[in-house]
């Protein structure tokens, strides 16, 4: 305890000193782009109450104000604490997120808070960070209106910084969560089909990490319903992946595999299917690690799923799911909720989510399939940010709360036209996957196999796709500490 209390008054309070960069925002009802921020160094009750603010433009959906600061302590940062109050005004509605950024780099993101009338008091705070100089660091706030008028509004209150080797020795935040949720950036993962290597998943994982130049964190698979062959899960390659630190990510569907035919929902829901289930449960639960389960991922696609009952049915057989695995004292599950993402079936999603205490990670699969499934080219912002921002309206918050997100698949089809546009695609995509901080994993599909068409998928099918995938993976961002 002495330790911490020495850790907490080595802390030094910043004060916001100019704009670094601006958007949409306007401030104290004043001209665009004026602003003022207050830093009492203090606290909320003896701040000035918001009387000078940052405040977006009226009707603006997104705007962002990212901030420097003066008198930062020697010898870098450990720990950032930023407290703000924010509000909306003039019928204003949505949401305010902090990202924290070491020069140029994001470092760090907060959740994104839902902002009333009622001025609100919050704080983020940032751990075990290895911040070299804390005068580059900058502290972004992120309006996103979802209201066609008024503004959002934030006053910075105060923002503490701690020095490295001041800051809590223990209990601190971990690097990995619980639910295998990274502090900062995002997990690197992806899907490898074996069929061409024996059926041998390593080896297949191997290849693939053979491309990306770099040792995977995820590994995903797929397994159908039964206890026999692809129905038994975790099996020899998952376990020993396991063994060698990967987080495994497993969809398990509710169907036959070797029979094409689906096992019903109502059935599963009804009890007849409690023998699979008991099975399984007992498997993981044994298994040398934790373990990411989605059932029935893209429960949404009528392609697979139209004869598999009510939506209602779904939810009950995930329910089911997960109480008879936790009836059997399995502990080291991580669930997973993943539906396409695809617009043509949002209206369906309240009615198919089982609830906050059944789901640790949303998930979707987004896609730039372009001329293979005959749409538009989409770069990696418009593939990941459409359903990303739909999930994030205060409507669809209110039934699904604030879990992290990962793209359990995702890749972009080859351009014919131009051999190196997919390349730079992959490239890019990590500079697009950080405007969207609550995606915290991503995994690559690298097969060339999907339901209604062949598309060029896969990490290999150009030499560009393999250099520009490489290049995304080397990114800061998706290279996680395994400690």
């Amino acid at each position: 305890m002495d330790d911490h209390v020495s850790g907490v008054s080595s802390s030094a309070s910043l004060v916001p000193t100019s704009d670094v960069a601006l958007n949409n925002v306007w401030g104290g009802g004043g001209t665009a782009p004026i602003y003022k921020l207050v830093d009492d160094g203090t606290s909320f009750s003896s701040s000035d109450g918001g009387s000078t603010f940052a405040r977006s433009a009226p009707g603006a959906t997104n705007a962002s104000l990212l901030l420097g600061y003066s008198g930062a302590p020697a010898g870098g940062a450990s720990e950032v604490v930023v407290n703000y109050q924010a509000w909306a005004i003039n019928g204003g509605a949505g949401t305010i997120r902090v990202n924290l950024y070491d020069g140029a780099t994001l470092i760090g993101a907060g959740p994104a808070r839902a902002l009333s009338a009622s001025q609100q008091n919050l704080s983020d705070t940032f751990g075990g960070l290895h911040v070299a100089n804390a005068n580059q660091l900058r502290t972004e706030l992120v309006f996103q209106n979802t209201a066609a008028s008024g503004s959002l509004v934030s006053s910075v209150v105060w923002i503490d910084v701690t020095p490295p080797g001041d800051d809590e020795p223990s209990g601190g935040e971990p690097a990995v969560s619980d639910k295998l949720v990274p502090r900062n950036g995002a997990w690197w993962g992806g899907y490898a089909p074996a069929r061409n290597f024996g059926w041998d998943w390593g080896a297949a994982i191997e290849d693939l990490e053979a491309k990306a130049g770099r040792k995977l964190d995820l590994v995903y698979r797929y397994h159908d319903w039964g206890t026999s062959d692809n129905g038994v899960f975790p099996d020899a390659h998952e376990t020993e992946q396991l063994n060698n630190g990967y987080v495994v990510h497993l969809s398990w569907e509710s169907r036959r595999y070797s029979a094409g035919q689906n096992v019903t929902w109502t059935e599963i829901a009804n009890g007849s299917q409690d023998a699979v289930i008991d099975a399984a449960a007992q498997r993981v639960k044994n298994a040398p690690g934790k373990i990411m389960i989605a059932f029935d991922h893209e429960m949404d696609n009528v392609d697979v799923h139209s004869a598999d009952g009510p939506d209602a049915d779904y939810v009950a057989a995930y329910r089911r799911v997960v109480d008879r695995f936790r009836a059997a004292g399995v502990t080291n599950v991580v669930w997973v909720w993943t539906p396409m993402g695809w617009s043509g079936t949002r209206s369906r999603l309240p009615g198919l989510y089982p609830g906050d205490s059944y789901v640790d990670w949303l998930g979707y699969d987004p896609y730039n399939f372009y001329a293979c499934n005959g749409t538009g080219w989409k770069d990696p912002a418009t593939t990941i940010g459409s359903h990303y921002d739909w999930m994030h309206q205060p409507a669809q918050m209110a039934w699904h709360g604030d879990k992290p997100y990962i793209l359990s698949e995702f890749s972009s089809h080859e351009d014919p036209a131009d051999p190196a546009r997919k390349g730079q695609w992959l490239r890019t995509f990590v500079d697009a996957l950080k405007r969207y901080p609550d995606i915290k994993a991503v995994q690559i599909y690298s097969s060339n196999v999907t339901l209604r068409s062949a598309c060029r998928l896969s990490v290999d099918s150009s030499p560009e796709a393999v250099a520009g995938y490489a290049a995304a993976g080397s990114d800061p961002y998706v290279n996680q500490p395994h400690d």
